[in-house]
């Protein structure tokens, strides 16, 4: 044993993450170091810088392509940081499907990030990179897949540019399996208090002009609506158009929850006028994007 590695156990030094070590969360990999937290949409980049004490900032945005975007905030986003380490999170050229009778041996949800092929069969295509949630309860699971050219592209713009991903995920995903989550234990808790269970849930996840609707019957998901950069705060029709089917068609004892960022003010508003009858519990935080890059 090297003196240097006594020195590291006896430090706990041995015992800390890695900075590029993606299995630990965020702010145990950078304790007492700037980092900075970005979203990429369609036409939109917002980001948040996190402090050395491991709190967000304010949240800025700016307009226009990936490449010029990157390349003209690059050194102001650089001053944010220690070392140039960010989170990356992807809202744009991804889709989200219900998928059945996906494989659930042990390690597919890390198998399908090295060897999508072996859990996926004909289903997996090239140039994808995917993740996956199953249901405990049934047969179905979500899929994510997402535009590999999209993250290399990403990639290739930040490294270029001397910043450093540490993260890179789907944040309309993470949000999404976020809720079902908060879902799975609230149902839970119904069962061992006794209480009537949930019943019919609608869950709607926005993201910056992206949305993804799944409908529940009982604890099995039977219907999943996508769709990246559909909607903005000036034009909400496209969202409108896309909700009003599933909502139509409710269903006895259903009820909605709302999980949406900033971006999507009004949607409360929009889903009580759909379904007056529905409740609508609205689990929304204007920091929940970023809290799930930094706590997951």
């Amino acid at each position: 044993m090297k003196l240097s590695d006594i020195t590291n156990v006896l430090s706990f030094a041995a015992f800390r993450p890695d900075s590029d070590d993606s299995s630990c969360m965020w702010r145990k990999r950078f304790p007492n170091k700037q980092t900075l937290f970005l979203n990429f949409s369609k036409e939109i980049v917002s980001w948040k810088s996190v402090n050395k004490d491991g709190f967000l900032g304010d949240e800025n945005s700016i307009a226009g392509p990936i490449k010029e975007v990157v390349e003209d905030m690059s050194a102001d986003w650089m001053d944010l940081t220690d070392g140039g380490w960010c989170a990356v999170s992807i809202n744009h050229r991804f889709v989200i499907s219900l998928e059945t009778n996906l494989t659930r041996k042990n390690g597919a949800s890390e198998l399908i990030r090295t060897n999508p092929k072996a859990v996926l069969g004909s289903k997996s295509e090239r140039g994808k990179r995917y993740a996956l949630k199953h249901n405990d309860e049934s047969n179905s699971s979500i899929l994510l897949a997402v535009d590999e050219d999209y993250i290399k592209e990403i990639e290739t713009l930040f490294k270029s540019s001397g910043l450093n991903i540490g993260r890179i995920c789907c944040g309309i995903y993470g949000m999404l399996a976020e809720s079902l989550d908060q879902i799975s234990e609230a149902q839970k808790d119904y069962k061992e208090n006794g209480d009537e269970p949930l019943g019919n849930v609608i869950l709607v996840t926005c993201c910056e002009g992206s949305v993804c609707i799944l409908k529940s019957d009982q604890e099995k998901w039977t219907e999943l609506r996508s769709r990246n950069s559909l909607y903005t705060q000036e034009d909400m029709g496209p969202l409108r158009k896309i909700m009003a089917p599933i909502l139509e068609d409710h269903g006895a004892n259903a009820q909605i929850v709302l999980n949406a960022d900033k971006s999507a003010e009004g949607i409360n508003e929009m889903l009580s006028e759909l379904a007056p009858k529905v409740r609508i519990n609205d689990i929304s935080d204007s920091y929940g994007l970023w809290d799930l890059l930094k706590n997951k």
